[in-house]
């Protein structure tokens, strides 16, 4: 048990220490947080002037309005689940790239993911659809037993395929096999896996807990009469709330890398030259 909470610290601070030596890392999720919300908005546009001329009044909800705004619905998921995957696997190449003494570049995280596609698109489409197959078999029971059966299922999903991304990106394997692979990996490193996540969960936490204070004392100044200063504190509150999400996603994405690297090699501190992840071609 000592080597495990050793080697989770190693782990967690190694991919705190990585985004602090390369800024660039941040890219992927930033890119993954805009294009999330650009296609958020384009749902929102496409509700308003498409579907929602089709329902012409309360009693059109249940016609064309229904159908064409479930459509829109099941589409921008698909798409927000494929880009969350795609921005991942691309942080991941960049990490191990990093991880193994290279310098990368952001492109060459993107050219990473670029080369696994086709897997990426098909396991964006399998990942999401298992989602809404757990939330619909939730929402069928009601109460307690709903929320038992999403936070269960849920969480089962999360845990065999967390190894799902680098397996796909660095494993030649069918989707079966990858899925296989991955939750062998998460079993032979459960205690480090568990308690480095843990360990970045409570982190950015503590970050959020930061903004959300701010957040709150800048609101009672507003409502108190000093609204210039309430709102100087609602906007730090917002922009500690962003910060600590982006590094918060960066090192969740590279801590899986680097849980990777150590499931496959048995490395936890970075490589100071290249190593057997070099001959890799993409």
């Amino acid at each position: 048990m000592p080597g495990t909470f050793s080697d989770s610290w190693k782990l967690t601070r190694t991919s705190f220490r990585l985004i602090r030596e390369d800024r660039s890392l941040l890219v992927f999720p930033v890119t993954a947080g805009l294009s999330i919300l650009g296609v958020l908005a384009l749902l929102i546009a496409g509700w308003v002037w498409v579907a929602w001329p089709l329902a012409g009044g309360p009693a059109g909800f249940n016609g064309p309005f229904v159908a064409v705004a479930f459509g829109m619905f099941l589409a921008a998921y698909f798409a927000m689940v494929f880009l969350s995957v795609y921005c991942t696997a691309a942080l991941v190449g960049a990490a191990t790239l990093k991880l193994s003494g290279q310098q990368p570049t952001a492109s060459d995280g993107w050219h990473v993911a670029r080369a696994r596609l086709g897997r990426l698109f098909l396991w964006a489409v399998i990942t999401a659809t298992v989602g809404l197959v757990i939330r619909l078999a939730a929402s069928r029971v009601r109460g307690l037993g709903g929320m038992v059966i999403g936070l269960v299922g849920g969480a089962t999903w999360a845990v065999v395929t967390y190894f799902m991304i680098p397996v796909l990106v660095y494993e030649n394997q069918g989707a079966w096999s990858s899925l296989k692979r991955s939750a062998h990996l998460f079993t032979s490193t459960f205690g480090r896996s568990l308690v480095s996540n843990l360990v970045v969960g409570l982190l950015i936490g503590a970050g959020i807990v930061v903004a959300v204070v701010f957040g709150l004392v800048g609101l009672f100044e507003a409502v108190g009469g000093s609204v210039l200063l309430g709102i100087v504190l609602i906007g730090v509150g917002v922009a500690v709330g962003v910060v600590v999400a982006l590094i918060g996603a960066a090192a969740e994405g590279i801590l899986r890398a680097a849980l990777y690297r150590y499931a496959t090699t048995g490395k936890i501190d970075p490589d100071l030259v290249p190593s057997a992840y070099t001959h890799l071609r993409f």
